[in-house]
């Protein structure tokens, strides 16, 4: 994704930043966590995508690694804007999430995450979001 939001970027990229408050609602029977997000576009510089196979490798060789215990992908349309040619631009969009304790690890984790897709699928960017969540699980 050639995500070109500055303020995105400022908060994706400045790992000085403290992580996402982590305080749930009063009526929260649960945990208090965190919902990160990585969204990361599946167009190409040279027109082509990133294929199916490449992602399942990429999520096979790094994001399991990272978060074994679970987490969520799921296909999106993302828009956005180039600063470069102004021109508007629409991609299908990985979306990963994961719910994680709060804390410096998962971070650090989502932002090697971040790096390696950047890399290896020649982006210039991925956009990342958390906030706090109130997590149960029923069993």
């Amino acid at each position: 994704m050639r995500l070109c939001l500055a303020f995105a970027l400022a908060i994706l990229l400045s790992p000085a930043l403290p992580g996402p408050a982590t305080a749930a609602a009063p009526d929260c029977a649960g945990e208090a966590w965190v919902e990160s997000t990585l969204y990361m576009g599946r167009g190409k510089a040279d027109g082509g995508s990133v294929t199916d196979a490449e992602v399942q490798a990429f999520v096979d060789d790094v994001i399991v690694q990272a978060f074994p215990d679970g987490f969520t992908l799921f296909e999106a349309r993302g828009h956005w804007r180039d600063d470069t040619s102004g021109r508007s631009v629409n991609e299908t969009t990985v979306a990963f999430v994961v719910t994680h304790p709060p804390g410096a690890e998962a971070g650090t984790a989502l932002r090697r995450i971040a790096d390696a897709y950047i890399a290896r699928f020649e982006q210039t960017a991925v956009l990342g979001s958390s906030h706090p969540v109130c997590i149960t699980v029923y069993q």
